[in-house]
């Protein structure tokens, strides 16, 4: 397995307490309410934040104590994920002059055909519809180079048809590029349109894992549909 995380945080009023597997070539959700834990467990990941316990192993290696850039994990938030101050091209090559590295010319020219954002090179995100920062924001993430992509909630707050394009572009950065992702959502037709593997999250634990187009027994996909029917916003 390329990825498995065990990770326990005490709030006030809430424990996160789950244990998660990622396969490379699985796209997989976590989906769940708002309040869940979703947002937190990426963050955890990640280490943006830390907990009371967490073991987190990456291609064999325990990652739980390394600072976020040492992770070699990607974390693109729900919101502010452009730099302001860089013009479209400047905000994807950035992870190239962050890490040292020659702009990978052939990488970038890909991303850029892949996403579709050829036009958009020049503009400022400011003059970006909401879809196209998403776009340039995957495009900035993938030329890091991440072993490990999480999407906290990436096609919230988007037109229906915007959304089904963004999905197939996900799907593309996962197929194509060999980059695992790990994308939280509190909608679940958006989870069963692009999930390989999904967990379904509720008051910090997991109850369901698998392949959400699997035969289950009725009764079970009763319950499932009831967990979920709270899950709009």
């Amino acid at each position: 397995m390329f990825f498995k995380a065990k990770i326990k945080k005490k709030l006030l009023n809430f424990v996160l307490n789950l244990f998660i597997e990622i396969n490379k070539a699985e796209y997989t959700i976590m989906l769940g309410p708002s309040g869940s834990g979703k947002s937190m467990t990426l963050k955890i990941i990640a280490g943006i934040e830390s907990s009371l316990c967490q073991r987190i192993i990456m291609d064999g290696v325990d990652i739980s104590k390394l600072p976020p850039e040492k992770r070699n994990i990607v974390y693109l938030p729900q919101k502010n994920f452009l730099f302001p101050h860089m013009n479209v091209f400047e905000n994807i090559v950035f992870p190239f002059h962050a890490n040292k590295r020659p702009v990978d010319k052939d990488l970038l020219d890909r991303v850029i055909a892949t996403l579709k954002i050829g036009d958009l090179l020049k503009r400022m995100p400011e003059c970006l519809s909401g879809g196209e920062a998403r776009r340039v924001a995957l495009a900035r993430a993938i030329c890091a180079r991440p072993k490990l992509l999480l999407l906290d909630e990436p096609l919230s707050f988007l037109d229906f048809h915007i959304k089904l394009e963004l999905m197939d572009f996900l799907k593309k950065i996962n197929e194509e590029y060999g980059i695992a992702i790990l994308h939280v959502t509190h909608d679940p037709i958006e989870a069963f349109l692009l999930a390989k593997k999904m967990y379904v999250i509720q008051k910090g634990r997991i109850v369901f894992c698998g392949d959400p187009s699997q035969k289950i027994d009725r009764n079970f996909m009763i319950d499932l549909v009831k967990r979920i029917s709270s899950f709009v916003k």
